[in-house]
């Protein structure tokens, strides 16, 4: 009977501590990345802002079947859905199944005269779930690196554009 007092009361303490640490982790947490595309607005919106444009420029659309329905993607398990453009961004909500949806902004802003900066964030807002908490620790991880490829696929089908 002790043995399973001590086991319980282990079980309550341990959950009890890694809830307390998870609290300490945000609510809301951004992924982003940057590349300096020499180019005009026009072909960065083109690429960006079109879902029907998006297969000339990410690998996971190249790979997999992808319906489109007016203003949403459907791939694989997830969902990608056109929210609102202005000149310089344009905002999408992308689901995944199993996690919370992320708020996906495209920004580009110019340096110089032919020269922007194309800005691309993921932001994911979790629930007090200690799991939640500390799946976020994994995003920037694992969409960072995605991102970084996928922006230079975007900066070659820009260049490709250009050229022709």
């Amino acid at each position: 009977m002790r043995f399973i007092k001590l086991i319980l009361i282990s079980v309550v303490v341990l959950s009890l501590l890694v809830t307390g640490i998870s609290l300490l982790f945000p609510s809301t947490v951004i992924a982003s990345r940057a590349i300096e595309i020499n180019t005009t607005p026009d072909k960065i919106d083109y690429f960006v802002s079109d879902l029907n444009h998006w297969q000339d420029w990410m690998s996971d659309w190249k790979e997999n079947k992808v319906r489109l329905e007016k203003n949403t993607a459907y791939i694989g398990t997830q969902t990608i859905q056109f929210l609102s453009k202005t000149n310089h961004s344009v905002l999408y909500r992308w689901v995944a199944t199993g996690q919370s949806p992320y708020l996906v902004q495209f920004e580009w802003t110019q340096l110089k005269d032919s020269s922007y900066v194309v800005h691309w964030s993921f932001e994911q807002k979790v629930k007090w779930y200690p799991w939640e908490k500390f799946q976020t620790l994994l995003n920037d991880k694992l969409l960072g690196s995605k991102m970084e490829l996928e922006l230079q696929n975007l900066q070659a089908a820009i260049n490709q554009k250009s050229a022709l």
